[in-house]
């Protein structure tokens, strides 16, 4: 299949329209032409291919993230379309798959660690040769790895002319064996000075196999060869989009002597970078220990570059510190890892005080390297958007937010835009509508249907979705008679409610055959001319589905944007809220009682912008009502401003660099330059530009 057909016929179209968002590598106008101007699925598919151009590799890879948890089929056609050495193995998709591990807790434990791994390129002196590794986060600004990755760097000594840089977030592209390189999207950062604070030695040769003799028993017994360095800045407190959102972190203490209690075909999971390339995770079983109990040992696959990256067991636990293959280097029997409970009492001072953080509020929506478009006020949404990310919500509050304003440009579309940013990368759908003009869908069972399509759910799969009562033409001209509008108003405030919420919990509820899964685990292992393990290979064979259930995303977003009420003064676009749409919203929204609404519809998050709906109050102290946030473009000033910068330095900047007095001189003539402006463009346009440059003038500053 072209790329164009699995995309035209496979994948939703709120995905495919989220993946090209996310990547940023279409203009907005490019976006428009495409999903804003009604095209057929097989033409958006064409023109979004077209637009793509040489970079279709990438547009595949980005889509094969989004489905392959749930539909391998579609991973593998999509696989046909990148190459798996430049843009990252497939061997993640199918870990996610293994049938003896828990699929929600692997899958979550991925997303995460994957942002913790770092790629280390370090060079000796100014001709040195360029040597790669792989580090681990136990800190904020504290990376671990194997001493032998920076071996010419004995104790911290740095020569004239050395340098050592750590690549975080390196998931695509070539690979990168020498330093000096910056490839897009990827967090480069450099050592403290000084950088050293522990270690302990490597030795050569390790990997030993056979009995070993009592002088080699005590110079690998000694030998730990681990390092810990320090960042020039807290990466781990920093969050992995530099506009805000969820802050890095870092790999968490087990419990003590965790890897002392491995046994015989555990599963051993190591994320890496292997010969300087993208991050990899590969898997295998733990074979034994060594001689001197000092190593773990297992069939896990590894590479030069591999050394220094934790190793997993099943239960998501870090085990080891991967450092050597075992054996002769051209026929090595297995790898070996030293045991993390020996390496953690080193480590462990330096960490102590360690406190994780989870979140960041968002300062800006631009990406990396993009023109800052930063978020000035907006607090309750922020807030909001927080307390929806629950997957189940305490109450109404934490579903629906309303953004109110009476006059244009005063940032209610804009709220689309932050939404977008906060739920970028992630698997949660968005459904937007009245964007740019657009209507809502016509009829009740057309913006079901178009609802489940942003969801990623097939309507053909599904129930049937009850019928509608007396005319079955919602335009039909014939009046309905009294009996039938009754009839009307059950099925749009009950039978369709309760319908969508049933379908929505029936997909997240979803169970695949864990037999298909353990047989591409099996042609995975053949295809390495490796055994594959024995368990596996029994849920291959099985005669009977061994069912697993495979959650897609936990809750979704829909958005009603252009609503206004009759006072506004603009001329734009108005959503039109009424009718039969109106009723059903109603009912989707708020139709019963908190605790008596379905689990699936509690599953959605709701946005109305524009004006508040007839159906909405506002939130009381117990959380019965919507979040109401009124703007008013005339009421952003200078206090506004400070606060964005506060945002901006917890997000990316260390805090020393933020200074109270400085942030209200910069806001304060952010207000003035803005009024000083000629209109249009509208004031709040005009300070979030300015404020913008400044914001862009600080972390230039800071040289982050």
């Amino acid at each position: 299949m072209t790329l164009a057909e699995i995309i035209a016929t496979r994948i939703a179209p709120a995905t495919v329209e989220r993946v090209a968002y996310d990547q940023g590598l279409l203009t907005e106008k490019q976006r428009n032409a495409i999903f804003k101007s009604n095209l057929s699925r097989q033409a958006t598919a064409e023109s979004l291919v077209a637009a793509y151009g040489d970079n279709t590799a990438r547009l595949a890879y980005g889509l094969n993230q989004q489905v392959s948890d749930i539909d391998w089929d579609t991973s593998k056609e999509l696989s046909k379309h990148f190459n798996a050495s430049a843009f990252g193995s497939l061997q993640a998709s199918l870990v996610a798959r293994i049938p003896t591990v828990p699929l929600s807790q692997l899958r979550e434990f991925l997303e995460t660690i994957e942002r913790h791994i770092c790629l280390i390129v370090s060079r000796a002196g100014v001709d040195g040769p360029a040597e790669v590794g792989t580090g681990f986060l136990v800190a904020p600004e504290l990376v671990l790895t194997c001493q032998h990755v920076l071996k010419s760097f004995p104790n911290g000594q740095v020569s004239q002319g050395s340098q050592i840089e750590l690549h975080f977030d390196f998931m695509k592209g070539d690979q990168i064996d020498r330093v000096g390189v910056s490839v897009p999207e990827v967090r480069k950062v450099v050592p403290a000075d000084p950088w050293y604070l522990e270690s302990g030695n490597a030795t050569d040769p390790d990997g030993v196999e056979g009995n070993l003799t009592p002088e080699d028993m005590k110079r690998i017994g000694n030998a730990l060869d681990f390092v810990l360095l320090r960042l020039a800045e807290p990466v781990g407190l920093q969050p992995v989009s530099r506009g805000g959102g969820k802050r890095r972190g870092w790999i968490t203490m087990p419990p003590p002597n965790v890897a002392a209690t491995l046994a015989a075909q555990d599963w051993i999971i190591i994320p890496q970078h292997p010969d300087g390339l993208p991050q990899r995770i590969d898997l295998g079983r733990y074979v034994g220990p060594d001689q001197t109990q000092t190593r773990i040992r297992y069939s896990t696959n590894t590479a030069p570059g591999t050394s220094g990256a934790p190793c997993f067991n099943q239960n998501f636990q870090l085990v080891g510190v991967h450092n050597a293959r075992v054996g002769p280097k051209d026929a090595p029997k297995a790898n070996q890892a030293i045991r993390w409970d020996l390496v953690e009492p080193k480590v462990r001072p330096h960490i102590a005080n360690a406190q994780p953080a989870a979140y960041v509020k968002r300062w800006s929506t631009s990406r990396d390297g993009e023109e800052n478009k930063v978020i000035i006020g907006r607090g309750v949404l922020l807030d909001w958007l927080r307390a929806s990310a629950a997957a189940t919500p305490r109450h109404l509050a934490d579903r629906v937010y309303v953004a109110h304003a009476e006059e244009p440009a005063a940032g209610c579309s804009f709220s689309s835009d932050i939404l977008h940013a906060e739920i970028r990368d992630s698997k949660t759908p968005r459904a937007v509508y009245g964007e740019r003009g657009q209507q809502l869908p016509s009829t009740a069972e057309d913006l079901l249907e178009s609802l489940l399509r942003e969801f990623g759910i097939d309507i053909k799969q599904v129930e049937a979705m009850p019928k509608r009562p007396g005319p079955s033409d919602a335009t039909n001209a014939l009046p309905l008679l009294g009996g039938e509008v009754d009839k009307l108003e059950r099925w749009l405030s009950d039978e369709l409610p309760s319908w969508l919420g049933r379908v929505i919990s029936a997909h997240l509820e979803k169970q695949i055959d864990a037999r298909d899964a353990a047989k591409q685990i099996v042609a995975a292992y053949q295809q390495l001319n490796q055994p594959p393990p024995a368990d596996v290979v029994k849920n291959a064979e099985a005669p009977d589905p061994i069912w697993m259930r495979v959650n897609a995303w936990d809750y979704a977003y829909v958005v009603i944007d252009d609503l206004r009420s009759a006072r506004y003064t603009g001329t734009g676009g108005r959503t039109l809220l009424k009718g039969e749409l109106q009723s059903l919203i109603a009912a989707l929204v708020q139709g019963k009682a908190e605790q008596a609404m379905p689990a699936g519809l509690k599953r959605l998050r709701w946005m109305f912008l524009g004006y508040v709906p007839d159906f909405i109050t506002a939130a009381d102290a117990d959380g019965n009502g919507a979040i109401i946030e009124s703007l008013n473009p005339g009421k952003v000033g200078a206090d506004e401003i400070v606060d964005m910068f506060a945002r901006l330095s917890d997000a990316k900047l260390p805090t020393r660099l933020f200074d109270q007095n400085w942030a209200s001189l910069t806001a304060q003539s952010c207000v003035l330059l803005a009024d000083a402006e000629p209109a249009p463009p509208p004031r709040l346009q005009r300070l979030q530009r300015i404020a913008g440059v400044f914001a862009g003038q600080l972390s230039k500053l800071a040289g982050a």
